[in-house]
């Protein structure tokens, strides 16, 4: 860490930014690397075995029904909420987040199809990264600097603002009945992004 001790902002950014595109790399390659013939079934499956007639669909629908058993959050009510954006109470932006990643996911699982399953997982991907991002930022290790948590603010409200313009770009997958439904994960992120740019200010003023 001695060598990093004396790293500014944009030093850190060089430095994030390069294991973010070896990261994205390894990801592009790895689909080359694997060996798994998806539309193959076992060469002994039991007579008795339902066979899908769409293998990937069927195993995918299996996992998101484990999902929901495994996880019995708090359900989103359109009616109940009518989606107004309310500040979580004693809630970390990690918490906020993690709270809003499982409606989310809930929501997703409840009101869309195979035809917009992928940019809708999408979404979710988004929320993960963003969720980690916050989570460096906001609850720092003992070897953090002031340089470091300004550039981990800043690379987390990035992501969150291309978050929020991955769910404006998905208004075009769905119908305008849920409509209501984005806007309130829009609503929700913009306080998180408030929380953001007050830490980062609190950072950047600890440093001067």
């Amino acid at each position: 860490m001695k060598h990093y001790s004396h790293w500014d902002e944009f030093q850190w950014e060089n430095e994030i930014r390069r294991h973010e595109n070896n990261v994205a790399a390894f990801f592009h390659d790895l689909v080359y690397c694997l060996d798994l013939p998806i539309g193959e079934m076992p060469a002994e499956l039991p007579e008795t075995a339902e066979t899908p007639s769409d293998p990937v669909t069927a195993s995918r629908n299996d996992a998101l029904r484990q999902w929901m058993n495994d996880h019995e959050a708090e359900e989103i009510d359109e009616q109940e909420q009518d989606y107004e954006p309310r500040r979580p109470i004693c809630f970390s932006c990690v918490d906020a987040l993690d709270d809003l990643t499982a409606k989310w996911n809930q929501f997703c699982i409840r009101n869309y199809s195979n035809e917009n399953f992928l940019p809708a997982l999408g979404i979710s991907c988004a929320f993960a990264k963003l969720l980690a991002r916050t989570a460096d930022f906001t609850e720092p290790g003992k070897f953090n600097t002031p340089a470091l948590l300004t550039s981990l603010g800043k690379r987390a409200i990035a992501d969150l603002e291309d978050l929020v313009a991955g769910l404006t770009d998905f208004y075009s997958e769905i119908s305008p009945e849920s409509y209501a439904g984005v806007n309130y994960f829009i609503s929700r992120l913009a306080l998180i992004r408030d929380q953001l740019v007050e830490k980062l200010a609190e950072v950047r003023n600890s440093a001067e």
